[in-house]
């Protein structure tokens, strides 16, 4: 087209936010900041030489009103923004459990006793369910050979 100008001189089109942006803008500040405290655990976990990668371990949110929910709203993408094998918010008993930055919200966090899939590296109760596939998880699975996850939020 005749234009001599560099790539890098170009400009991207600007997109129009959306009308929540703020939102979600904090909600995911919010979770960031935990997700901090959440390595912090996970790195303690490593140190005593408990886990090797987070994926080998489990998380814990003791949480409950809008703490609860909040973090429940995320559903099972959690253990992605954790990047942990399983992510669970549970009320209860949280003496094990230690303050995170988010008020009302205490965090455990234990090695898996699950098997490691092969493909994925999760630590899942169903890796080898499937006794045509018996190196890898259900998700894999369902990826692999069947329509695919659904993924909400991460």
């Amino acid at each position: 087209n005749g234009d001599e100008t560099s790539v890098f001189e170009h400009t991207w089109f600007e997109f129009e936010l959306p009308s929540d942006a703020d939102l979600l803008r904090d909600r995911w500040q919010r979770l960031r900041a935990l997700r901090s405290d959440v390595q912090k655990q996970l790195e303690t976990l490593r140190v005593a030489g408990a886990i090797g990668s987070s994926l080998a371990a489990e998380v814990e949110l003791h949480a409950n009103g809008q703490e609860g929910a909040f973090l429940r709203s995320f559903d099972n993408d959690l253990r992605f923004v954790f990047i942990t094998s399983q992510a669970a918010v549970v009320n209860g008993d949280a003496s094990k459990a230690v303050d995170t930055v988010m008020p009302g919200v205490k965090l455990s966090a234990h090695p898996s006793a699950h098997r490691k899939c092969e493909r994925c590296w999760h630590y899942r109760a169903d890796v080898g369910a499937d006794g045509a596939h018996p190196e890898i998880c259900g998700r894999c699975v369902e990826n692999l050979y069947g329509t695919g996850e659904v993924r909400t939020h991460a």
